[in-house]
Order: structure tokens, then C-alpha cells, then sequence
């Protein structure tokens, strides 16, 4: 197998661990997720030890194309679950009720905090 076949190997797996991505993104499987991206890291790692002069650059060029697409697809899936998570947080901080508690002095108060993120110290 000549050496731009085993890029383009490791391309096409790369591709293909790219399209899972998409899916487990959809389905907010975040352990699959992290398997994934060890799984691209060692790929990419693979790809490196590659010298370019020993590759035909117009072989990959198709393949190279469609993991740019991919990969543009999962960031922007990423930034909408991302954007959705921090929409969610931000509204369940609004609509939390205070915490009622006592003060100092053994009165009966409602404090500025919420029950569900306290972030005083």
C-alpha cells in the first residue's frame, strides 16, 4: 500500500468517525463523544508522521473537502448545544424562587440568592 493510500485511509476513517460525531452531537451522548475525540486525536497524530513529498496531494483533495464540511457541520452543532445549554441555565436562574432564611438577628427574611446556583463565598 503506497503512502497516499494510507493517508487517504486514515482520511476516510477520520471521515467516518466525523459523520458519527454529527449524530452523537443530535443526540447529546457525551460519553460517545469523548471516545470520538480520542478516537480523532490518534488519527490526526497518525497523519502527522506522514512527509508530504511521499504523498499525491490531488488524491485527497475530494476526501479533504468533505471532512472541511463535516467538520464545519460539528462546530456549528456544537455552538447550538452550547448556546441552548447556556439559554437553559440562564432561564432556570430567572424563574428559580429566592431561598427564604434567617438573618443574624433570628428574623425571617427571603435573600437575594437563588436555591439553584449559589455563588457566593
Amino acid at each position: 500500500m503506497s503512502k497516499t493510500e494510507q493517508v487517504l485511509a486514515k482520511m476516510l476513517e477520520l471521515k467516518n468517525l466525523l459523520t458519527e460525531e454529527s449524530t452523537v452531537l443530535i443526540q447529546h451522548n457525551g460519553e460517545r463523544l469523548v471516545e470520538l475525540v480520542q478516537s480523532k486525536e490518534e488519527i490526526m497524530t497518525a497523519l502527522s508522521a506522514f512527509d508530504e513529498a511521499d504523498i499525491d496531494i490531488d488524491q485527497l483533495i475530494e476526501t479533504t473537502k468533505e471532512i472541511k464540511e463535516l467538520q464545519e457541520i460539528n462546530l456549528m452543532l456544537t455552538e447550538q448545544s452550547l448556546s441552548f445549554t447556556e439559554q437553559l441555565v440562564s432561564n432556570i436562574q430567572k424563574n428559580v424562587t429566592k431561598k427564604n432564611t434567617y438573618s443574624k438577628k433570628g428574623t425571617f427574611e427571603k435573600t437575594g440568592q437563588t436555591a439553584f446556583i449559589d455563588q457566593s463565598l
